[in-house]
């Protein structure tokens, strides 16, 4: 079969059949399990004050407009078409860059449809995120548009680019808080393209000004929202309550002493008490840093939502704390007890985010097992050894135009996507599937660049 990709209108027959074929696969799921309620889907209905305002108010759009019976429903459908049209989009977008021939561009599709199938089938919760009610449900696609505008940034320097960064950027971090990545992987983009230009100046100037303008645009966005859901022109709640479920999780009795408020010392106690009662905390955990990670992940939410959060309530509610007073007073508690205990609970907080990031970066290529860990090793010194051999055998100028950066980004984007989680929540596989996809699709496209070497006599 040949088809000529290079003609217009026959890309765009492609573009359309992939397009289509992707909503297809996506609704399959949702044809077969329905609309599903994640854990957190609730918090973004009842757009509780600890929720960023992007997923929150994309929900209430399709609720204020079609009403509480069908509404779900059509977000999914909706989540589904933007997630078919991501996947065709960036299909489309490395056969271009990297002139690709049909069969490894449908190879490109198959690996962007394995994030669904390793949710469906691998992860504990066993479903796909696009027919659930989450913010991965649209952070997914939206990371595959912000990573086409790096691309675009790291190749050709374009200034378009750029500002859809910027604007990409921003929506997922309304979406979700912990895609702050996006902006340091933005100002990382930048700096690279701007170096290349021996403009050095340039790159930490222009960096500096899109960190202020995805901040300050992220930082206006959540108070406007704020203001209108609430009548309280202020950031949304609960951001440092990850760190210091993190402390708990560390933290013994004996740290009290530490907790200047009498008040806040027996809140801490309280909590600890609860915690040690159903075994939360870090003297309960396995042997190494699987044991480790295991308790870890198990705990970390029970010590949030059915500690912490439970004791803080009952104190409030026994000193007569308004309603409308609770959130603010909440966030109070806990950014001082979490700036008490933080130098306490240094060391532990350090076996936690050692454990974190091991589990971070085999979750991005496998599943966590006591065998496929040392896979998943073989797999990141196989792709390290792609970039380093194809750097070898190329020339600087020809470097520029190959899959050395994109491969580079997507290592880079994986690291700090997984350090920054393991500092702040754990690295459960939903976190992580984000680079996964573009983590094979480097990896391919750097043995096909490898392949065309070798059939021009370079060789390996």
């Amino acid at each position: 079969m040949n088809v000529d990709l290079t003609d217009k209108k026959t890309r765009r027959i492609v573009y359309l059949g992939l397009f289509v074929f992707s909503v297809v696969f996506y609704l399959i799921w949702y044809w077969h399990d329905g609309v599903i309620m994640t854990p957190d889907g609730l918090t973004y209905i009842d757009m509780t004050s600890d929720r960023e305002p992007g997923y929150c108010t994309f929900l209430w759009v399709f609720r204020a407009i079609l009403g509480k019976d069908i509404c779900l429903d059509v977000v999914v459908i909706v989540q589904c078409l933007i997630a078919g049209y991501a996947a065709a989009a960036l299909v489309m977008e490395l056969q271009r860059r990297f002139q690709l021939h049909w069969f490894w561009m449908l190879s490109m599709l198959v690996i962007e449809y394995g994030i669904t199938l390793l949710n469906r089938f691998v992860a504990q919760r066993r479903y796909s995120y696009y027919n659930s009610i989450c913010t991965e449900a649209l952070a997914y696609s939206f990371w595959i548009f912000f990573f086409v505008s790096l691309l675009g940034i790291v190749y050709d320097r374009d200034k378009k680019s750029v500002i859809t960064g910027v604007v990409w950027s921003i929506v997922l971090i309304t979406i979700r808080k912990h895609m702050m990545i996006s902006l340091g992987l933005l100002c990382l983009a930048v700096i690279y393209a701007y170096l290349r230009n021996k403009a050095g100046w340039k790159a930490i100037f222009y960096a500096v000004c899109i960190a202020v303008a995805v901040f300050a645009g992220t930082r206006f966005i959540d108070c406007v929202y704020n203001d209108a859901v609430r009548g309280v022109f202020a950031p949304h709640t609960g951001d440092s309550s990850f760190i210091f479920g993190n402390e708990i999780y560390a933290a013994n009795k004996d740290m009290a002493e530490n907790i200047s408020s009498e008040e806040n010392r027996a809140i801490f106690l309280e909590i600890l008490e609860r915690a040690d009662d159903n075994q939360y905390n870090i003297a309960y955990a396995g042997e190494g840093w699987m044991g480790l990670e295991d308790h870890y992940s198990l705990s970390y939410d029970r010590i949030k939502f059915d500690t912490v959060m439970p004791v803080i309530r009952e104190y409030q509610e026994q000193i007569g704390i308004p309603e409308d007073q609770r959130e603010n007073h909440y966030e109070k508690i806990v950014n001082e007890m979490s700036r008490e205990l933080l130098g306490l609970c240094l060391p532990d907080l350090f076996r936690i985010f050692a454990s974190n990031v091991i589990h971070g970066l085999i979750t991005t290529v496998l599943k966590v097992h006591r065998v496929l860990n040392w896979i998943a090793l073989l797999i990141y010194m196989a792709y390290i050894a792609l970039i380093l051999l194809l750097a070898w055998k190329k020339s600087s100028r020809a470097v520029e135009f190959s899959a050395l950066p994109f491969a580079i980004a997507v290592l880079t984007a994986i690291l700090v996507n997984v350090v920054f989680t393991s500092a702040t929540i754990y690295c459960q596989m939903r976190y992580m599937l984000y680079n996964t996809a573009f983590f094979y699709q480097a990896g391919l496209i750097m043995l096909i660049e490898g392949i065309r070497l070798r059939k021009n006599g370079e060789g390996l």
